[in-house]
Formats: C-alpha cells, sequence, structure tokens
C-alpha cells in the first residue's frame, strides 16, 4: 500500500494558469475599470512615460503598451467626482505600500464609448482581454463582479508558493 500521491510541481503551474484567468461571466460590463485605471496601483504618468522609454527592462513594454491605450486625467479631483470609492481605495494602497497617494496618476481608455462599451473590442490589447490579474496588489472598483474571486484565486495561489517553496526545503 502507498502513501498519498506527492503533488508535482507542473500539477501547481496548470492550476495557476487556470487560476490567472478569471471567468470573464463575472465581469457587469460598466466600463467603469475602463473609464478610469491606474498602472501598477500607484505609478504617476511621469514614472509610466520613464518605465516606457528602459528598452528591455522588465515592466518597459507594459508601460509602453498602457500608454498607447490610455490617457492620465487632468486631474485627480475629475476622478473623484466619478469614482471617489477608487480612488479611496487606491490612495490608501499607495500609502500602506509607502507610496505617495497624492502622486497617482489616473487614466481613462482611448477607446471606451459613452455608454462603457469597448470600441475596439475584437482587437483590444492583450493587457484589456487578460484584465484583471488575481494579484495581492490588484485594487478591483466597488462592487467589481471579479473582486471576491480574484481574492480567493490569489489566496490558492499564494498557498501553491508556499507549498512549493515548502517541497524545495525538503529536498
Amino acid at each position: 500500500m502507498t502513501g498519498p500521491e506527492k503533488p508535482s510541481p507542473l500539477g501547481f503551474a496548470q492550476e495557476v494558469e487556470k487560476l490567472m484567468k478569471l471567468p470573464q461571466h463575472l465581469c457587469k460590463q460598466r466600463g467603469i475599470c475602463c473609464r478610469i485605471a491606474t498602472f501598477k496601483g500607484s505609478l504617476n504618468v511621469d514614472d509610466i512615460r520613464k518605465l516606457s522609454l528602459m528598452g528591455d527592462e522588465p515592466g518597459a513594454e507594459m508601460a509602453r503598451d498602457f500608454l498607447s491605450v490610455f490617457e492620465p486625467y487632468a486631474t485627480t479631483e475629475e476622478v473623484v467626482e466619478m469614482a471617489p470609492e477608487f480612488v479611496d481605495r487606491v490612495k490608501q494602497t499607495t500609502q500602506l505600500g509607502g507610496g505617495n497617494p497624492d502622486n497617482v496618476s489616473f487614466f481613462k481608455c482611448r477607446f471606451v464609448l459613452a455608454d462603457g462599451r469597448c470600441g475596439v473590442h475584437e482587437d483590444r490589447p492583450v493587457g484589456c482581454r487578460t484584465y484583471p490579474f488575481p494579484h495581492k496588489d490588484t485594487i478591483y472598483h466597488p462592487g467589481c463582479g471579479f473582486e471576491q474571486q480574484g481574492k480567493a484565486n490569489w489566496q490558492r495561489i499564494e498557498e501553491i508558493i508556499q507549498t512549493l517553496e515548502a517541497m524545495s526545503n525538503a529536498d
């Protein structure tokens, strides 16, 4: 009689891949995430532009892609009028992470239509197709249909990471 089979790193990798893809039916299609977005939670437009110029450095291509789709709002006050709770969430997360909550830039998609639908849906960028990403730093808009599942998926991903680390240390 043999004991339970040891989980494989490949099996965990496949599970993480599935966990990173949130079911699209959870989206409430309000378009709010396209009308009000941040880059990596707390970077300002100048930092994103600098990052985009860094050639092959990690994050540079993502910054270039983001700037090709999103344009900054002129003021944070403009965003507060539309989504005060989201702005509060972003500022609180930024401050907890050691950043300056008054130095965050907010953006709007160039392609979002007045009714919140995507004007380039069939040709939308990869980042839009895969949004949102389950991660500890993801800031969801209040009422987002992805929030509960995204947080649960991230918790499971963290458990997998801990299990893999324990397996590595045991070998």
